[in-house]
């Protein structure tokens, strides 16, 4: 009897096993199933990994450049300030010089009592003109008329002249 019970269980753990089994079976083929279904996804999953990976790079390599480009741009603008600031410079140089060739310029003026005096029997007397188009428009407002000059050159005041 008892052996008759053991065997009936060791029947019954044997259909269980086998039940098991197949069960196990079916379940390794559903996952290899779905493993077939997810390799293709996981390879395109891999490309698109690959695809940003190769973007990414060419994306910093345009931002390299884009930041050497704005370097270059920077040394173009401090050259240009300090080309600028020059530029101001010699500007304010070439007026201090305008100013003082003007003062200069009160030295040779000869009005009407220097004339009697420097009358000598050579002289050259020139027309001077200034067109308008050629001067700045504040320069020329009111300056057209012609002006004659006179100059002596046996003059005793060339004693003066030579110290300039």
């Amino acid at each position: 009897a008892e052996v008759r019970k053991l065997a009936e269980r060791s029947g019954a753990a044997a259909g269980e096993i086998s039940e098991l089994s197949a069960t196990s079976v079916h379940v390794a083929e559903q996952a290899g199933d779905m493993l077939r279904k997810i390799v293709p996804d996981i390879r395109k999953t891999a490309e698109l990994v690959q695809e940003i990976a190769a973007a990414s790079r060419e994306q910093n390599s345009g931002t390299e450049q884009i930041n050497r480009a704005i370097q270059e741009l920077d040394k173009v603008v401090q050259q240009n300030a300090a080309a600028s600031e020059e530029m101001a410079s010699t500007s304010e140089e070439l007026s201090s010089q305008a100013e003082q060739l003007q003062q200069t310029m009160t030295f040779f003026k000869i009005g009407a009592e220097r004339s009697a005096r420097a009358a000598c029997p050579t002289r050259l007397t020139a027309t001077l003109a200034a067109p308008k188009a050629k001067l700045p428009a504040r320069l020329n407002a009111g300056k057209t008329r012609h002006k004659k000059v006179t100059l002596s050159l046996d003059d005793a005041s060339d004693l003066e002249f030579e110290r300039f």
